[in-house]
This record gives C-alpha cells, sequence and structure tokens, in this order.
C-alpha cells in the first residue's frame, strides 16, 4: 500500500476484525501517524457507541441482518409507512424511503430497521459526555455531534447533508460539494468523524441517501429547491427528496 487509504476505507475495515483486514493495510497503519490516528479514533468511537462485539462488525453479519429484515417483511404483509425518526441505541426505528414508493422493513438485530435494497443506518447525538436519542423532531442545540453508521451488503455512495429552514445547503463530508463517499459492504460502519451542529435557530433536516451510482450536485440541489417550493418552503414537509435512491431524513429542531 504505496499510499494512505481514505478515512471510508479505514472505517470499512476498522469495522472487520483485526485478523481479516488485509495484512499490507496493517502494515501501512503501524508505520503511518495520520491512518493510526483515524484508525484509533474510529475504535474508541466504536467502543463508546457500539460496544466491541466483533461479530458485529463484519460483510456476513450485514448481509445476516438484511436477510433476517428481508424475512420478517415478507411474513408482515400488514406492515404500515410510519413517520421518520432516527436509530440510537435501545431507541426509535428509521423509515427509509425508495423512490417512488415508501417502504417499511422488519426489525433486524439491535431496533436497526432494514428496508428494500439492505440498508441499515445508525445515528447517535453525543451532547457533553452523554449519548442521547436521536429523535425525529426533538431539541438539538449547538455544540451537539452527530455520528452514523451503516450497514449495507452491497457498496455504492452514502451522501449526508443538512438543509435548513432558509433553504440552506450543508454537505457533511464534501466541503461544499454535495458528493458521496463510497462505502464497501459491510456491517455498523462508522462514517470516519462527527458533525458538529452551529448556532442555527429554527428548523432543520438531516438527509441521508444511498445509491448504486455517485451523486450529482446540481441534481441534489435541484431536488431540494424542488421539494421546498412544494412544500412553501416549509422544511419540515420535505421529509423526502423527488430522487430514484433510498434515503431517509430527519428533522431537528434547533431552539
Amino acid at each position: 500500500m504505496s499510499a494512505c487509504p481514505s478515512r471510508i476505507e479505514i472505517s470499512r475495515w476498522e469495522a472487520e476484525p483485526a485478523c481479516e483486514r488485509p495484512a499490507d493495510f496493517t502494515s501501512h497503519v503501524a508505520g503511518c501517524a495520520r491512518c493510526a490516528a483515524v484508525l484509533e479514533d474510529i475504535g474508541s468511537a466504536r467502543s463508546f457507541l457500539l460496544g466491541a462485539d466483533p461479530e458485529q462488525a463484519s460483510a456476513r453479519a450485514a448481509r445476516a441482518i438484511v436477510e433476517r429484515a428481508r424475512q420478517r417483511r415478507d411474513k408482515r404483509r400488514w406492515l404500515r409507512i410510519l413517520a421518520p425518526a432516527f436509530l440510537v441505541p435501545a431507541a426509535a426505528a428509521l423509515l427509509f424511503a425508495t423512490k417512488p414508493a415508501l417502504f417499511l422493513a422488519g426489525q433486524g438485530e439491535h431496533g436497526s430497521t432494514g428496508v428494500k435494497g439492505g440498508l441499515v443506518l445508525e445515528t447517535y447525538c453525543k451532547r457533553g459526555e452523554q449519548v442521547l436519542p436521536a429523535v425525529d423532531g426533538q431539541d438539538f442545540l449547538a455544540g451537539d455531534r452527530l455520528r452514523f453508521a451503516y450497514t449495507c451488503a452491497r457498496p455504492g455512495y452514502l451522501l449526508v447533508f443538512g438543509v435548513d429552514d432558509q433553504g440552506r445547503i450543508f454537505p457533511y463530508y464534501e466541503e461544499g460539494v454535495l458528493a458521496g463517499v463510497f462505502a464497501e459492504a459491510g456491517a455498523r460502519v462508522l462514517l470516519p468523524g462527527s458533525v458538529e451542529l452551529d448556532g442555527h435557530r429554527g428548523w432543520e433536516r438531516v438527509y441521508a441517501l444511498w445509491s448504486e451510482t455517485q451523486f450529482r450536485d446540481d441534481v441534489v440541489r435541484a431536488a431540494v429547491a424542488a421539494g421546498l417550493a412544494a412544500a412553501g418552503n416549509d422544511i419540515r414537509r420535505v421529509t423526502t427528496l423527488d430522487l430514484p435512491v433510498e434515503q431517509v431524513s430527519m428533522l431537528l429542531r434547533r431552539p
């Protein structure tokens, strides 16, 4: 390995048991202070937020979670659409959307919710030294930190960004650009770093989009603008965007 892997690549391999990581990755991290620091940060966050069970950190576990969710979905024909909410340990289930219809899957491991297409997303809010349930529509304060973990049985692009009640868009992982990060298949892979909320007051919505192909900045921005126009510029009502991708959103109240 001649060059440093990306932070998302480090997140992917951190989610695997140490014995399954490639030898060149392990040797590179051993001699690279930058990559060792990123790996240590993600590992510390995993222990704090998810626990240290290595069986939950493999692609095989991801496929098992997705399969169990599919079986429950097939069995429960009476499932109905519920309001979206974000996951934390022992907290509420997420609603995922795919265009043109909404799908709600059965419960997977640890309260995670899978969807048609196989995506599971977990979100955590850290306030000071506490991890709080990140519930749709609750109060979030300046300085709160959001951190995300995903499970998916296939690779794709993950795009996470915020839109406030003035229509301003804030990409979380690419500075100023609505571009997805390539995410390999994996189970409970923590995205590198956390997102610190600023001092905005009012309403804000966080979107997470998943696609097998890269996103176009102009297309995503146009979908946001169209959604706001149709909702009378009320971001509270723009729960999904008119895009042919899997997506989830969470409303933040910023008092």
